[in-house]
């Protein structure tokens, strides 16, 4: 009996730090269970019934009517979606380098500047606060071939000016210039504020050992902007498939389908032909496009990348 009571009192203190590490462990959950359940509720609920609506052949007014998978099948094989798609790769072609090696010299520069820094910053981030709508609007009427800047192109000599949202062959690029131009300064902020960070002991060694501007630029300074460049590309890649504002209000696909992105040829599915159950089934080849992206930069991550 002596022996068993003794063998109790050694386990009784080993039960309770095992209650308490439960307990450590529960913890952290359960402040992050209002977040879990916002998440379920405003992310994974919309999600599931997109997903059970693309299972559906739904005008908006009737009830839906269960089709399985034919609107995946019709997805397969419509070449209006794979012009939009094609489209959208070359917006995110456009996007992940002219804004961002723009972006990224205009830091570099805008860094060194003195006094004015803050005024070049708010002056190039200017753009990214103006209402998308109002932008698009003043780049359409720049664009106009009566009273735009084709009459300015005129006034100097040049008479074969091109039709900049009325070209199939340029119009996605005369629109993804309006956007550049307000991305870019966004972009220059994040490049700045990595800048900040940098290991300023790193470039004075390079500056005593001789080297130039641009080979401290190129081999100190950049290396060290990887994480934040890697950032900007993920997101980047992610946002082209969501472009949406600037193609509805300057073109709404046109002129044809050479401006059609992903976004606006889902929203004419959904409101303008009535088939929200096929607009859900483009929504998620969306989100199922963006949701590689995010694993091919986790697997870089797992490799070592650093991003």
């Amino acid at each position: 009996m002596q022996v068993t009571a003794n063998a109790r009192m050694e386990a009784a203190p080993g039960v309770r730090p095992r209650k308490r590490k439960w307990k450590k462990a529960l913890l952290p959950w359960m402040f992050l269970l209002p977040a879990l359940l916002m998440t379920m509720f405003v992310v994974m609920g919309p999600t599931v019934g997109t997903l059970a609506l693309s299972l559906t052949d739904w005008d908006g007014i009737r009830p839906p009517h269960f089709i399985g998978a034919d609107n995946y099948k019709s997805l397969m094989k419509d070449p209006n979606f794979f012009a939009a798609l094609e489209n959208n790769f070359r917006w995110m072609a456009l996007f992940c380098t002219i804004p961002v090696v723009f972006g990224l010299i205009v830091a570099s520069v805008v860094s060194k500047a003195g006094k004015g820094q803050m005024f070049y910053r708010s002056a190039f981030f200017l753009p990214q606060i103006v209402s998308t709508v109002v932008s698009a609007k003043i780049w359409a009427w720049i664009y106009n071939p009566f009273f735009g800047i084709n009459t300015v192109l005129q006034q100097w000599g040049i008479q074969n000016v091109p039709l900049w949202l009325g070209n199939p062959k340029i119009a996605l690029y005369s629109v993804a210039l309006v956007d550049g131009w307000r991305y870019w300064g966004f972009l220059m902020v994040l490049f700045l504020s990595a800048l900040h960070q940098t290991d300023r002991a790193l470039e004075e060694a390079a500056k005593v050992d001789g080297a130039s501007r641009i080979r401290i630029f190129w081999h100190v300074m950049l290396p060290q902007l990887r994480p934040t460049i890697s950032l900007i590309l993920m997101m980047t890649m992610i946002w082209s498939f969501a472009a949406f504002d600037y193609v509805f209000v300057m073109t709404n696909g046109g002129p044809g389908n050479a401006t059609e992105l992903i976004g606006t040829y889902m929203y004419k599915q959904a409101l303008q032909n009535q088939m929200p159950g096929y607009a859900s089934t483009i929504a998620l080849a969306m989100a199922l496009l963006s949701g590689i992206i995010m694993a091919l930069f986790g697997i870089l991550r797992k490799r070592g990348w650093d991003v």
